[in-house]
């Protein structure tokens, strides 16, 4: 009888441990409300809520109304990640681009970029200028492409700070729009991220 008790128990150990093992299946989530949080790195509602905040503030600064009522060309140039985390920029400099075309409010250039256009289309199309293939008259001609106005620019920091188990990291997003003709920054904001765990005593 003992052996049969100690084997059930055995058992119902074994079948805890296994249940306690299992992970929960892959599910579809929305990024915008639900998503892992981690301390130290950026993650994905980091970059919703700094992009909505940065393009509020830019939008309500003015910065991109011209005088001549033309809407003002932008060029995206480099978001430079000096956090040491693991942070895709493109990420927040494609949302804020978004952001600004669907406002209206300006219009965004690909020809050009910090890093290099990000579409080469533009130059090759005007290489086909001396190409018999092509129908000339289709052909898109060279002085017609449209220079920025404005450049966005910026840079993310990290401050990191700890007491007793408990760590925290801010992440400082520094965002700058540029006039190209005088060189002036026209607007400039910083953005805030702050989080914060407690590391269990044990270490996990």
């Amino acid at each position: 009888m003992k052996t049969y008790c100690s084997a059930v128990t055995f058992f119902a150990a074994v079948c805890a441990l296994v249940l306690c093992g299992c992970g929960s299946p892959a599910r579809r989530i929305d990024p915008t409300t639900q998503g892992v949080t981690t301390v130290g790195d950026v993650n994905t509602r980091d970059w919703n809520d700094v992009a909505t905040r940065a393009i509020n503030s830019l939008i309500a600064s003015g910065a991109l109304v011209r005088p001549d009522g033309r809407k003002a060309v932008v060029m995206i140039s480099e978001v430079k990640n000096r956090s040491g985390a693991r942070a895709r920029t493109q990420i927040l400099t494609n949302k804020m681009r978004q952001a600004m075309l669907a406002s209206g409010k300006a219009l965004t250039t690909t020809a050009v970029g910090g890093r290099g256009p990000e579409d080469n289309a533009t130059r090759q199309v005007r290489e086909l200028e001396n190409d018999d293939l092509f129908n000339q008259a289709t052909v898109q001609k060279r002085g017609t492409v449209i220079a920025p106005d404005l450049s966005l620019s910026g840079e993310i920091i990290r401050q990191s700070t700890h007491a007793g188990r408990t760590r925290e990291n801010t992440f400082y997003f520094h965002v700058v729009v540029t006039d190209l003709q005088s060189g002036l920054a026209v607007w400039e904001d910083n953005f805030e991220i702050s989080k914060q765990e407690t590391v269990n005593i044990f270490g996990y």
